[in-house]
C-alpha cells in the first residue's frame, strides 16, 4: 500500500518523498500498480468495483494515504484534485476547473472488487486501474472533464557546457550486483522529496521526470543520453526554510548545473491540460 505521512510518499516498486502543496494534495500523478504498455492493456477485460465508500475525511491528524489492495482502491485524507491527478496521469498544475473544496476537502475511499474479479485485479496495469478509478469519481462525484491543449512556459533539459557529472550504469555492473546482494543495486529505484533526488540506474526520461515534478512545469529531454545513470541532487526548494533540502541554498537550476552537468532552457510548447466540467460532492454511504 502506498502511503503517505505529511510530505513523504512511498511507491510500491520505487520509494519517492515528495513535497505536498496546500492541504491533501499530491502534485505527483502515482502509478499505482503495473506495467503500463499497450500491448498488456489490450488482453484483459477491466472489471468495475462491486462496491465502494466515499466519505470526506473528519479527522484532525492530518495523516494521509492512498494505493491499492490485493482486491481494490483504498485512500485516507485525500483530496479529489489530487484523485483525479492519479486517476488521469496528469500534474496538479495542469488540472483547471471546479470548486474550490476539489483542492481542499480530503476524502477516504474503499472501494473493492469480489469474486472472479479479485484475480483480474490482480494482473491489471497501472493504466487499466486508474480506468477504474476515473469510472469511480464519474459515478460518486459526478465528474467530468475534458481534455485542452494549451501553450505553456517548459523547459528542455540539456547537457551542460562541461557534460554530465554522473556515472553511466553498465550491464556488466547490474549483472555483477545481481549477484553480490551486500552490493546490489536496485535498477529503477528512486527517493524524492523537499530538496532532494537520488535514484538508481535510471534512464534520461524518468530523471526529467522526477525534475518536472519538483518544478511543475513540463521538462522535455533534450540531452541525448541513452544509458541509465546514478543520479543524487540536493537544492533549496524556493518555499522552503534554511533547513531544507541542500545546505548551500543553490536553486534547481543551479543544483542541475554543478552537481549533474545538466542545464533547463526555458521555452514555451503545447502541454495537454485537463479542465473540470462538472463535479458534486458526493453522497455519504
Amino acid at each position: 500500500m502506498t502511503v503517505v505521512r505529511a510530505s513523504t510518499l512511498v511507491l510500491a516498486a520505487m520509494t519517492l518523498a515528495l513535497s505536498v502543496p496546500g492541504v491533501c494534495a499530491q502534485t505527483f500523478p502515482i502509478n499505482l500498480a503495473g506495467d503500463d504498455s499497450k500491448a498488456a492493456d489490450s488482453d484483459v477485460k477491466v472489471p468495475a468495483y462491486d462496491v465502494a465508500s466515499v466519505k470526506p475525511n473528519k479527522t484532525s491528524a492530518g495523516g494521509m494515504s492512498i494505493g491499492t489492495k490485493q482486491d481494490g482502491f483504498t485512500c485516507v485524507n485525500i483530496s479529489l484534485k489530487s484523485l483525479i491527478s492519479n486517476a488521469y496521469g496528469i500534474r496538479w498544475d495542469l488540472i483547471s476547473g471546479g470548486p474550490g473544496w476539489v483542492e481542499t476537502t480530503g476524502f477516504d475511499v474503499e472501494a473493492k472488487v469480489a469474486g472472479e474479479d479479485v484475480e483480474t485485479f490482480k494482473k491489471l496495469t497501472g493504466r487499466q486501474r486508474n480506468s477504474m478509478l476515473q469510472a469511480l469519481l464519474a459515478d460518486r462525484f459526478k465528474l467530468k472533464v475534458h481534455t485542452e491543449t494549451k501553450v505553456v512556459p517548459t523547459y528542455d533539459l540539456v547537457v551542460a557546457k562541461d557534460g554530465p557529472k554522473f556515472k553511466e550504469v553498465t550491464p556488466a555492473e547490474l549483472e555483477v550486483n545481481s549477484k553480490d546482494p551486500a552490493h546490489a543495486k536496485n535498477p529503477g529505484s528512486m527517493m524524492m522529496g523537499p530538496g532532494m533526488f537520488k535514484g538508481q540506474a535510471l534512464p534520461m526520461s524518468l530523471i526529467a521526470k522526477q525534475i518536472e515534478s519538483a518544478l511543475e512545469k513540463t521538462v522535455t529531454d533534450k540531452t541525448g543520453l541513452k544509458g541509465k545513470y546514478d543520479v543524487d541532487l540536493k537544492w533549496k526548494p524556493e518555499d522552503s526554510g534554511p533547513s531544507s533540502g541542500d545546505d548551500s541554498g543553490e536553486s534547481i537550476f543551479t543544483a542541475l548545473q554543478e552537481q549533474l552537468g545538466l542545464k533547463l532552457v526555458p521555452t514555451k510548447g503545447p502541454v495537454e491540460t485537463l479542465v473540470i466540467d462538472h463535479v458534486e460532492l458526493p453522497t455519504e454511504n
